[in-house]
C-alpha cells in the first residue's frame, strides 16, 4: 500500500467540492442572462424594423421628401454589419423620424449608399434600399445570432445542473467513513474539471477550479489520491493542497510527509 494511503486518517471525512452550488447557482443565472438579453436584443431591436420592412416591401418608394438623417455602420467579425440609422421624412406639414437598426452579414468595410423609401399611406414605416436588399439575409442573421445566443445560455443552464449534480453527490459521500484509494487521471476538462477512473474502469468527472492541480501518487503511471466510502461507489480526487477535505493541520502533514518520502525514493527516470 502507498505511504501516503497509510498516512491517511480513517475517520469519517467532510469533502469540500471544487466549485459547488453557488458556482452552479452563478451559472445558471448567467445562462438565463445570456437568453433573456439575447432575446431582448432580437425583440427590441432587430424584430421591429424587420416586421415593418415587410409589411412595406411592395409598396415603399423613393422619395424627395424622404431623407437620411444620420447613419453609422460598425463592421464585426469580419464580415457582420451592425448598422444604425435615423430616417426622417417631411411632406405636407407631416413630419417622421424613425430610428432603425439593421444586423446582416456581407463582404465589405461597412460603407453603404443609402436611399430612404417611404409607403406614401404609412410613412411611419420608414425604410431603406439596403433594408431591402439585405430583407431575408438579416432574417437569416438575426436566427443564427439568437441561435448562438441560445446554445451558449442553455450550456450555461446544463453547466449549472451538473453542478448541482455534482454538489449533491459530494454532499451524500460527506461526513462518511472514507477510504483513500489511488485513481486513474483521464483528462482536465474546459469547465474546469477532473475525470478519474477506478480500478473497475467506472469513470467519475468533478468540477474544480482552474488553479487547482491533482495530488499525484504516481506521476508515470498518472495515478492521483482519491475518496471513496465503498469499492464501486464515486471516487472523489482530491487536490494538492488537500483543500477538497477537511483534515487538521498534523493530518495535513503526516500526509505531505509520506508524499515527500516516496518521491525521495522513488526509482530515477
Amino acid at each position: 500500500m502507498s505511504p501516503v494511503l497509510q498516512a491517511f486518517p480513517q475517520r469519517a471525512l467532510r469533502l469540500k467540492p471544487g466549485r459547488g452550488r453557488v458556482a452552479a447557482l452563478f451559472s445558471a443565472l448567467g445562462g438565463l442572462a445570456f437568453i433573456l438579453g439575447m432575446s431582448a436584443v432580437m425583440v427590441l431591436f432587430v424584430g421591429p424594423p424587420l416586421w415593418s420592412d415587410f409589411q412595406v416591401r411592395e409598396s415603399a418608394v423613393a422619395s424627395r421628401e424622404a431623407r437620411l438623417v444620420t447613419g453609422h455602420c460598425r463592421t464585426r467579425i469580419f464580415m457582420v454589419h451592425d448598422c444604425d440609422l435615423t430616417l426622417g421624412w417631411n411632406s405636407k406639414g407631416q413630419s417622421v423620424r424613425r430610428d432603425v437598426h439593421y444586423l446582416f452579414v456581407a463582404p465589405g468595410s461597412g460603407n453603404f449608399t443609402v436611399q430612404v423609401r417611404v409607403d406614401p399611406q404609412r410613412p411611419q414605416l420608414l425604410t431603406t434600399d439596403l433594408a431591402q436588399d439585405y430583407l431575408w439575409n438579416r432574417v437569416a442573421t438575426g436566427a443564427a445570432m439568437w441561435a448562438i445566443g441560445l446554445f451558449i445560455g442553455v450550456g450555461l443552464l446544463f453547466v449549472a445542473r451538473r453542478g448541482l449534480r455534482d454538489a449533491r453527490t459530494v454532499s451524500g459521500m460527506s461526513g462518511h467513513n472514507l477510504q483513500p484509494v489511488p485513481a486513474q487521471f483521464v483528462t482536465w476538462g474546459r469547465e474546469p474539471s477532473w475525470t478519474v477512473r477506478d480500478e473497475f474502469g467506472n469513470s467519475f468527472t468533478w468540477p474544480v477550479r482552474r488553479k487547482d492541480k491533482p495530488f499525484m501518487l504516481d506521476a508515470s503511471r498518472g495515478l492521483v489520491l482519491a475518496l471513496r466510502e465503498a469499492p464501486g461507489m464515486p471516487v472523489f480526487p482530491l487536490d494538492e493542497k488537500l483543500r477538497l477535505v477537511e483534515l487538521t493541520e498534523a493530518e495535513k502533514h503526516r500526509i505531505r510527509a509520506a508524499q515527500a518520502g516516496m518521491i525521495v525514493n522513488a526509482p530515477p527516470g
